[in-house]
This record gives structure tokens, sequence and C-alpha cells, in this order.
């Protein structure tokens, strides 16, 4: 039990650098625009594979809708870099057929594909169409699919670059703090005090973050976003004079049935973005945040653990000292980058584990 004790008390000093870590990767992202950039880079892969002037994608960038998505209309950002950071799957086959169709009619649809300056662009969208069998709702529904297919691996590339810069964030972190993953194990194996005034602050904390809610995300997390997409009537004639014609009816007045193909309905893409734009009141917020994580919690827990190097003679240090140290550092790096959310879960569990059953409050 002992050495349970000393691991909650360790987890709970990783997870509130990781969340500073977390809170600090919030505030470089909101600063740079990271999302948008992202965003941005998918368009590009999507639209302009192989064409290098980028025509499609500066029309899809001047089309009114993309612009009103922006955080500061007709202003760019504190960064200097203007453009949305989500936008949905609805909104981008809106925006990229009208500058397809450039106002003509839908049934130019094929033609106008064909004059797409991107070759990859013409084929997929020319695949996608012919799967739809020429339906305009059906065509609609497989362009959001693919698109939110796209967003989700573009959700994996900012994810992976997020993690490489949590851990560069993690390796300032545990030299500035001195936050040496083996040093606080083996401080904590031999002073109980502190062990158990540590482990006291870590029940507490988990009973008050789960009454709080979930933990926030951390950077490349993949929230649900609730896109609606429209449902084309199930069963379509394929007999029709003008496959993009949708105002078809019966003699009864009602949409013509048809029957067919008929892909899924676009599941909306467990995308990274949060459907509202990071806005300054967020920036402000979380530099408030990460004041008190500071001021408050790691404050709290580097005085009985002496983390700083207040006092510290690096000459004095031997060869194993700074080899132990630096394993640390590797160490402590390693686990602020696996993200706050992953060591709450841990610590809860156990915590729940020492207590021989759950808190009332997690009843």
């Amino acid at each position: 039990m002992q050495i349970l004790t000393v691991v909650i008390g360790l987890i709970f000093v990783l997870l509130l650098l990781s969340l500073l870590a977390t809170t600090l990767m919030e505030l470089l992202s909101s600063w740079f625009s990271l999302r948008s950039r992202n965003l941005i880079k998918a368009l590009r892969n999507m639209l302009a594979s192989s064409d290098k002037n980028e025509v499609l994608v500066n029309e899809f960038q001047r089309n009114s809708l993309y612009r009103h998505l922006t955080q500061q209309y007709g202003r760019k950002s504190s960064s200097g870099f203007s453009g949305p950071s989500y936008m949905s799957a609805a909104t981008f086959q809106s925006i990229l057929f009208d500058v397809i169709l450039k106002g003509e009619g839908t049934d130019q649809m094929q033609n106008k594909i064909d004059t797409l300056p991107d070759e990859d662009l013409r084929n997929v969208l020319s695949q996608l169409l012919r799967e739809s069998d020429g339906q305009l709702d059906l065509f609609r529904l497989e362009v959001q699919n693919w698109y939110n297919n796209v967003m989700d691996r573009a959700a994996g590339w900012y994810k992976r670059y997020t993690q490489k810069i949590l851990l560069l964030m993690g390796i300032g972190i545990a030299v500035l703090f001195n936050a040496d993953t083996v040093a606080i194990y083996d401080r904590l194996s031999k002073d109980p005090e502190t062990l158990n005034q540590l482990v006291a602050s870590a029940e507490q904390y988990v009973q008050t973050r789960d009454k709080a809610g979930p933990m926030p995300n951390p950077p490349g997390a993949r929230p649900q976003i609730n896109t609606p997409a429209a449902t084309p009537n199930p069963g379509m004639d394929r007999q029709t004079v003008n496959p993009f014609d949708s105002t078809r009816t019966t003699t009864s007045g009602s949409p013509a049935p048809t029957t067919g193909y008929q892909p899924a309905e676009p599941t909306p893409a467990t995308y990274l973005y949060t459907d509202e734009e990071v806005s300054d009141k967020d920036f402000r917020e979380s530099l408030k945040d990460l004041k008190g994580l500071l001021n408050n919690e790691i404050a709290e827990i580097r005085r009985p653990l002496g983390m700083g190097w207040e006092g510290v003679e690096v000459r004095s240090l031997t060869k194993y000292d700074i080899l132990s140290k630096v394993l640390g550092f590797i160490l402590t790096a390693l686990a602020i980058s696996m993200g706050a959310p992953f060591w709450f879960d841990l610590l809860k569990k156990l915590v729940n584990i020492r207590s021989s059953g759950s808190r009332p409050y997690e009843n």
C-alpha cells in the first residue's frame, strides 16, 4: 500500500504539470491560430494537391460565406493570420459547389468538374458523382462524407504536431521547475509527511474535479460535432431526364420517389476543432487559468517537494547525479506529453483502489 500511495502522489504532480503544459498549448494555439492553419493545410490538400497556383483554394477563401467564418470579419487576428478554426461538412460542400459552378445551374456540374485545375480534385469529384448516379442530393452527401474523412485525418496531423510541441514544453517545464520524476519519487518514498500531505491534496482534487465536470480535452482531442445533414429520400428512380433536378414532383405534388444507390448519411467528423472560434476572451481566460495554476496548485506542491533550483549546487553534482536528473527530466517530459486527462483518469482509479471502494462523491 505504501508503493501505491507514493505512485498516487507522483501522478498528482505529473497531472498538475500536464495541466500547465495543456494551458500553455492552448495559449500558443490561440495566439498563432494553429487550428486555423491546420484547416487551411487540409483544404489545400483537398483542393490543390497538384495545382501549384492554388487557384481553387484562393477562390474558396474569397467566398463570402468562408470569410464570415473568420474570427474577425475583414480583419486579421493578432497573429496576422485570418481564417476559421472549424468548418462543417455542409458549409464546405456549399462553398465548393458555389466555387465550381460560378453561378451556373447544377446541370452543368460534370462539365464544370472537368475544367477544374487540380487533377486529383477532378478525379475525386467525378468518382463521387458516378457513385451517386448523378443525383444531386446524394452527391452532396458524398462530398460531405469525403470532407469529414479528410478532417479526421487532419485531426491526426494536428494531434501529432501538438504532441511534439507538448514534448518540448515538457522538457522546458521539467528543467524550469527542476521537476525530476526520479527525484520526486525518491523524495516521496523517504518523506511520509510530505507524501500524506500530497495524497490528501490529490484526493481532494479528484473530488472537486469530479463535481466540476470532465477534465478539459488536451490539444488534438476530438470532440463530437453534431452537424445536421439532409437525409435523402430512400429509393430514387434512376430514369430521370435531368439527374440534377431535385425539384421533380409526382402528380400528387410530393417529391418523386427514387431508388438506387444511396450512401450513408455523412457522419460528423470527430474533429479536433470546437464549433466556436478561439477569441480574445478565450485567450484571457486561458491566461487567467495559467496564473491560477501557477499561484495555487503548483505553488502548493513546490514547497514540500523542494521543486525549483533554489539551494541546488549544480557544480557539486556528480556525473551519476547529472545522468539521473537528465533521465528524470526526460521521464517528466514524456509524462506531460501524454496529457492531463490520462493522468486524471489514472489518479482517480488509484484513489478508488486505495480507499477500497467508491467515494461518496462518485455515487
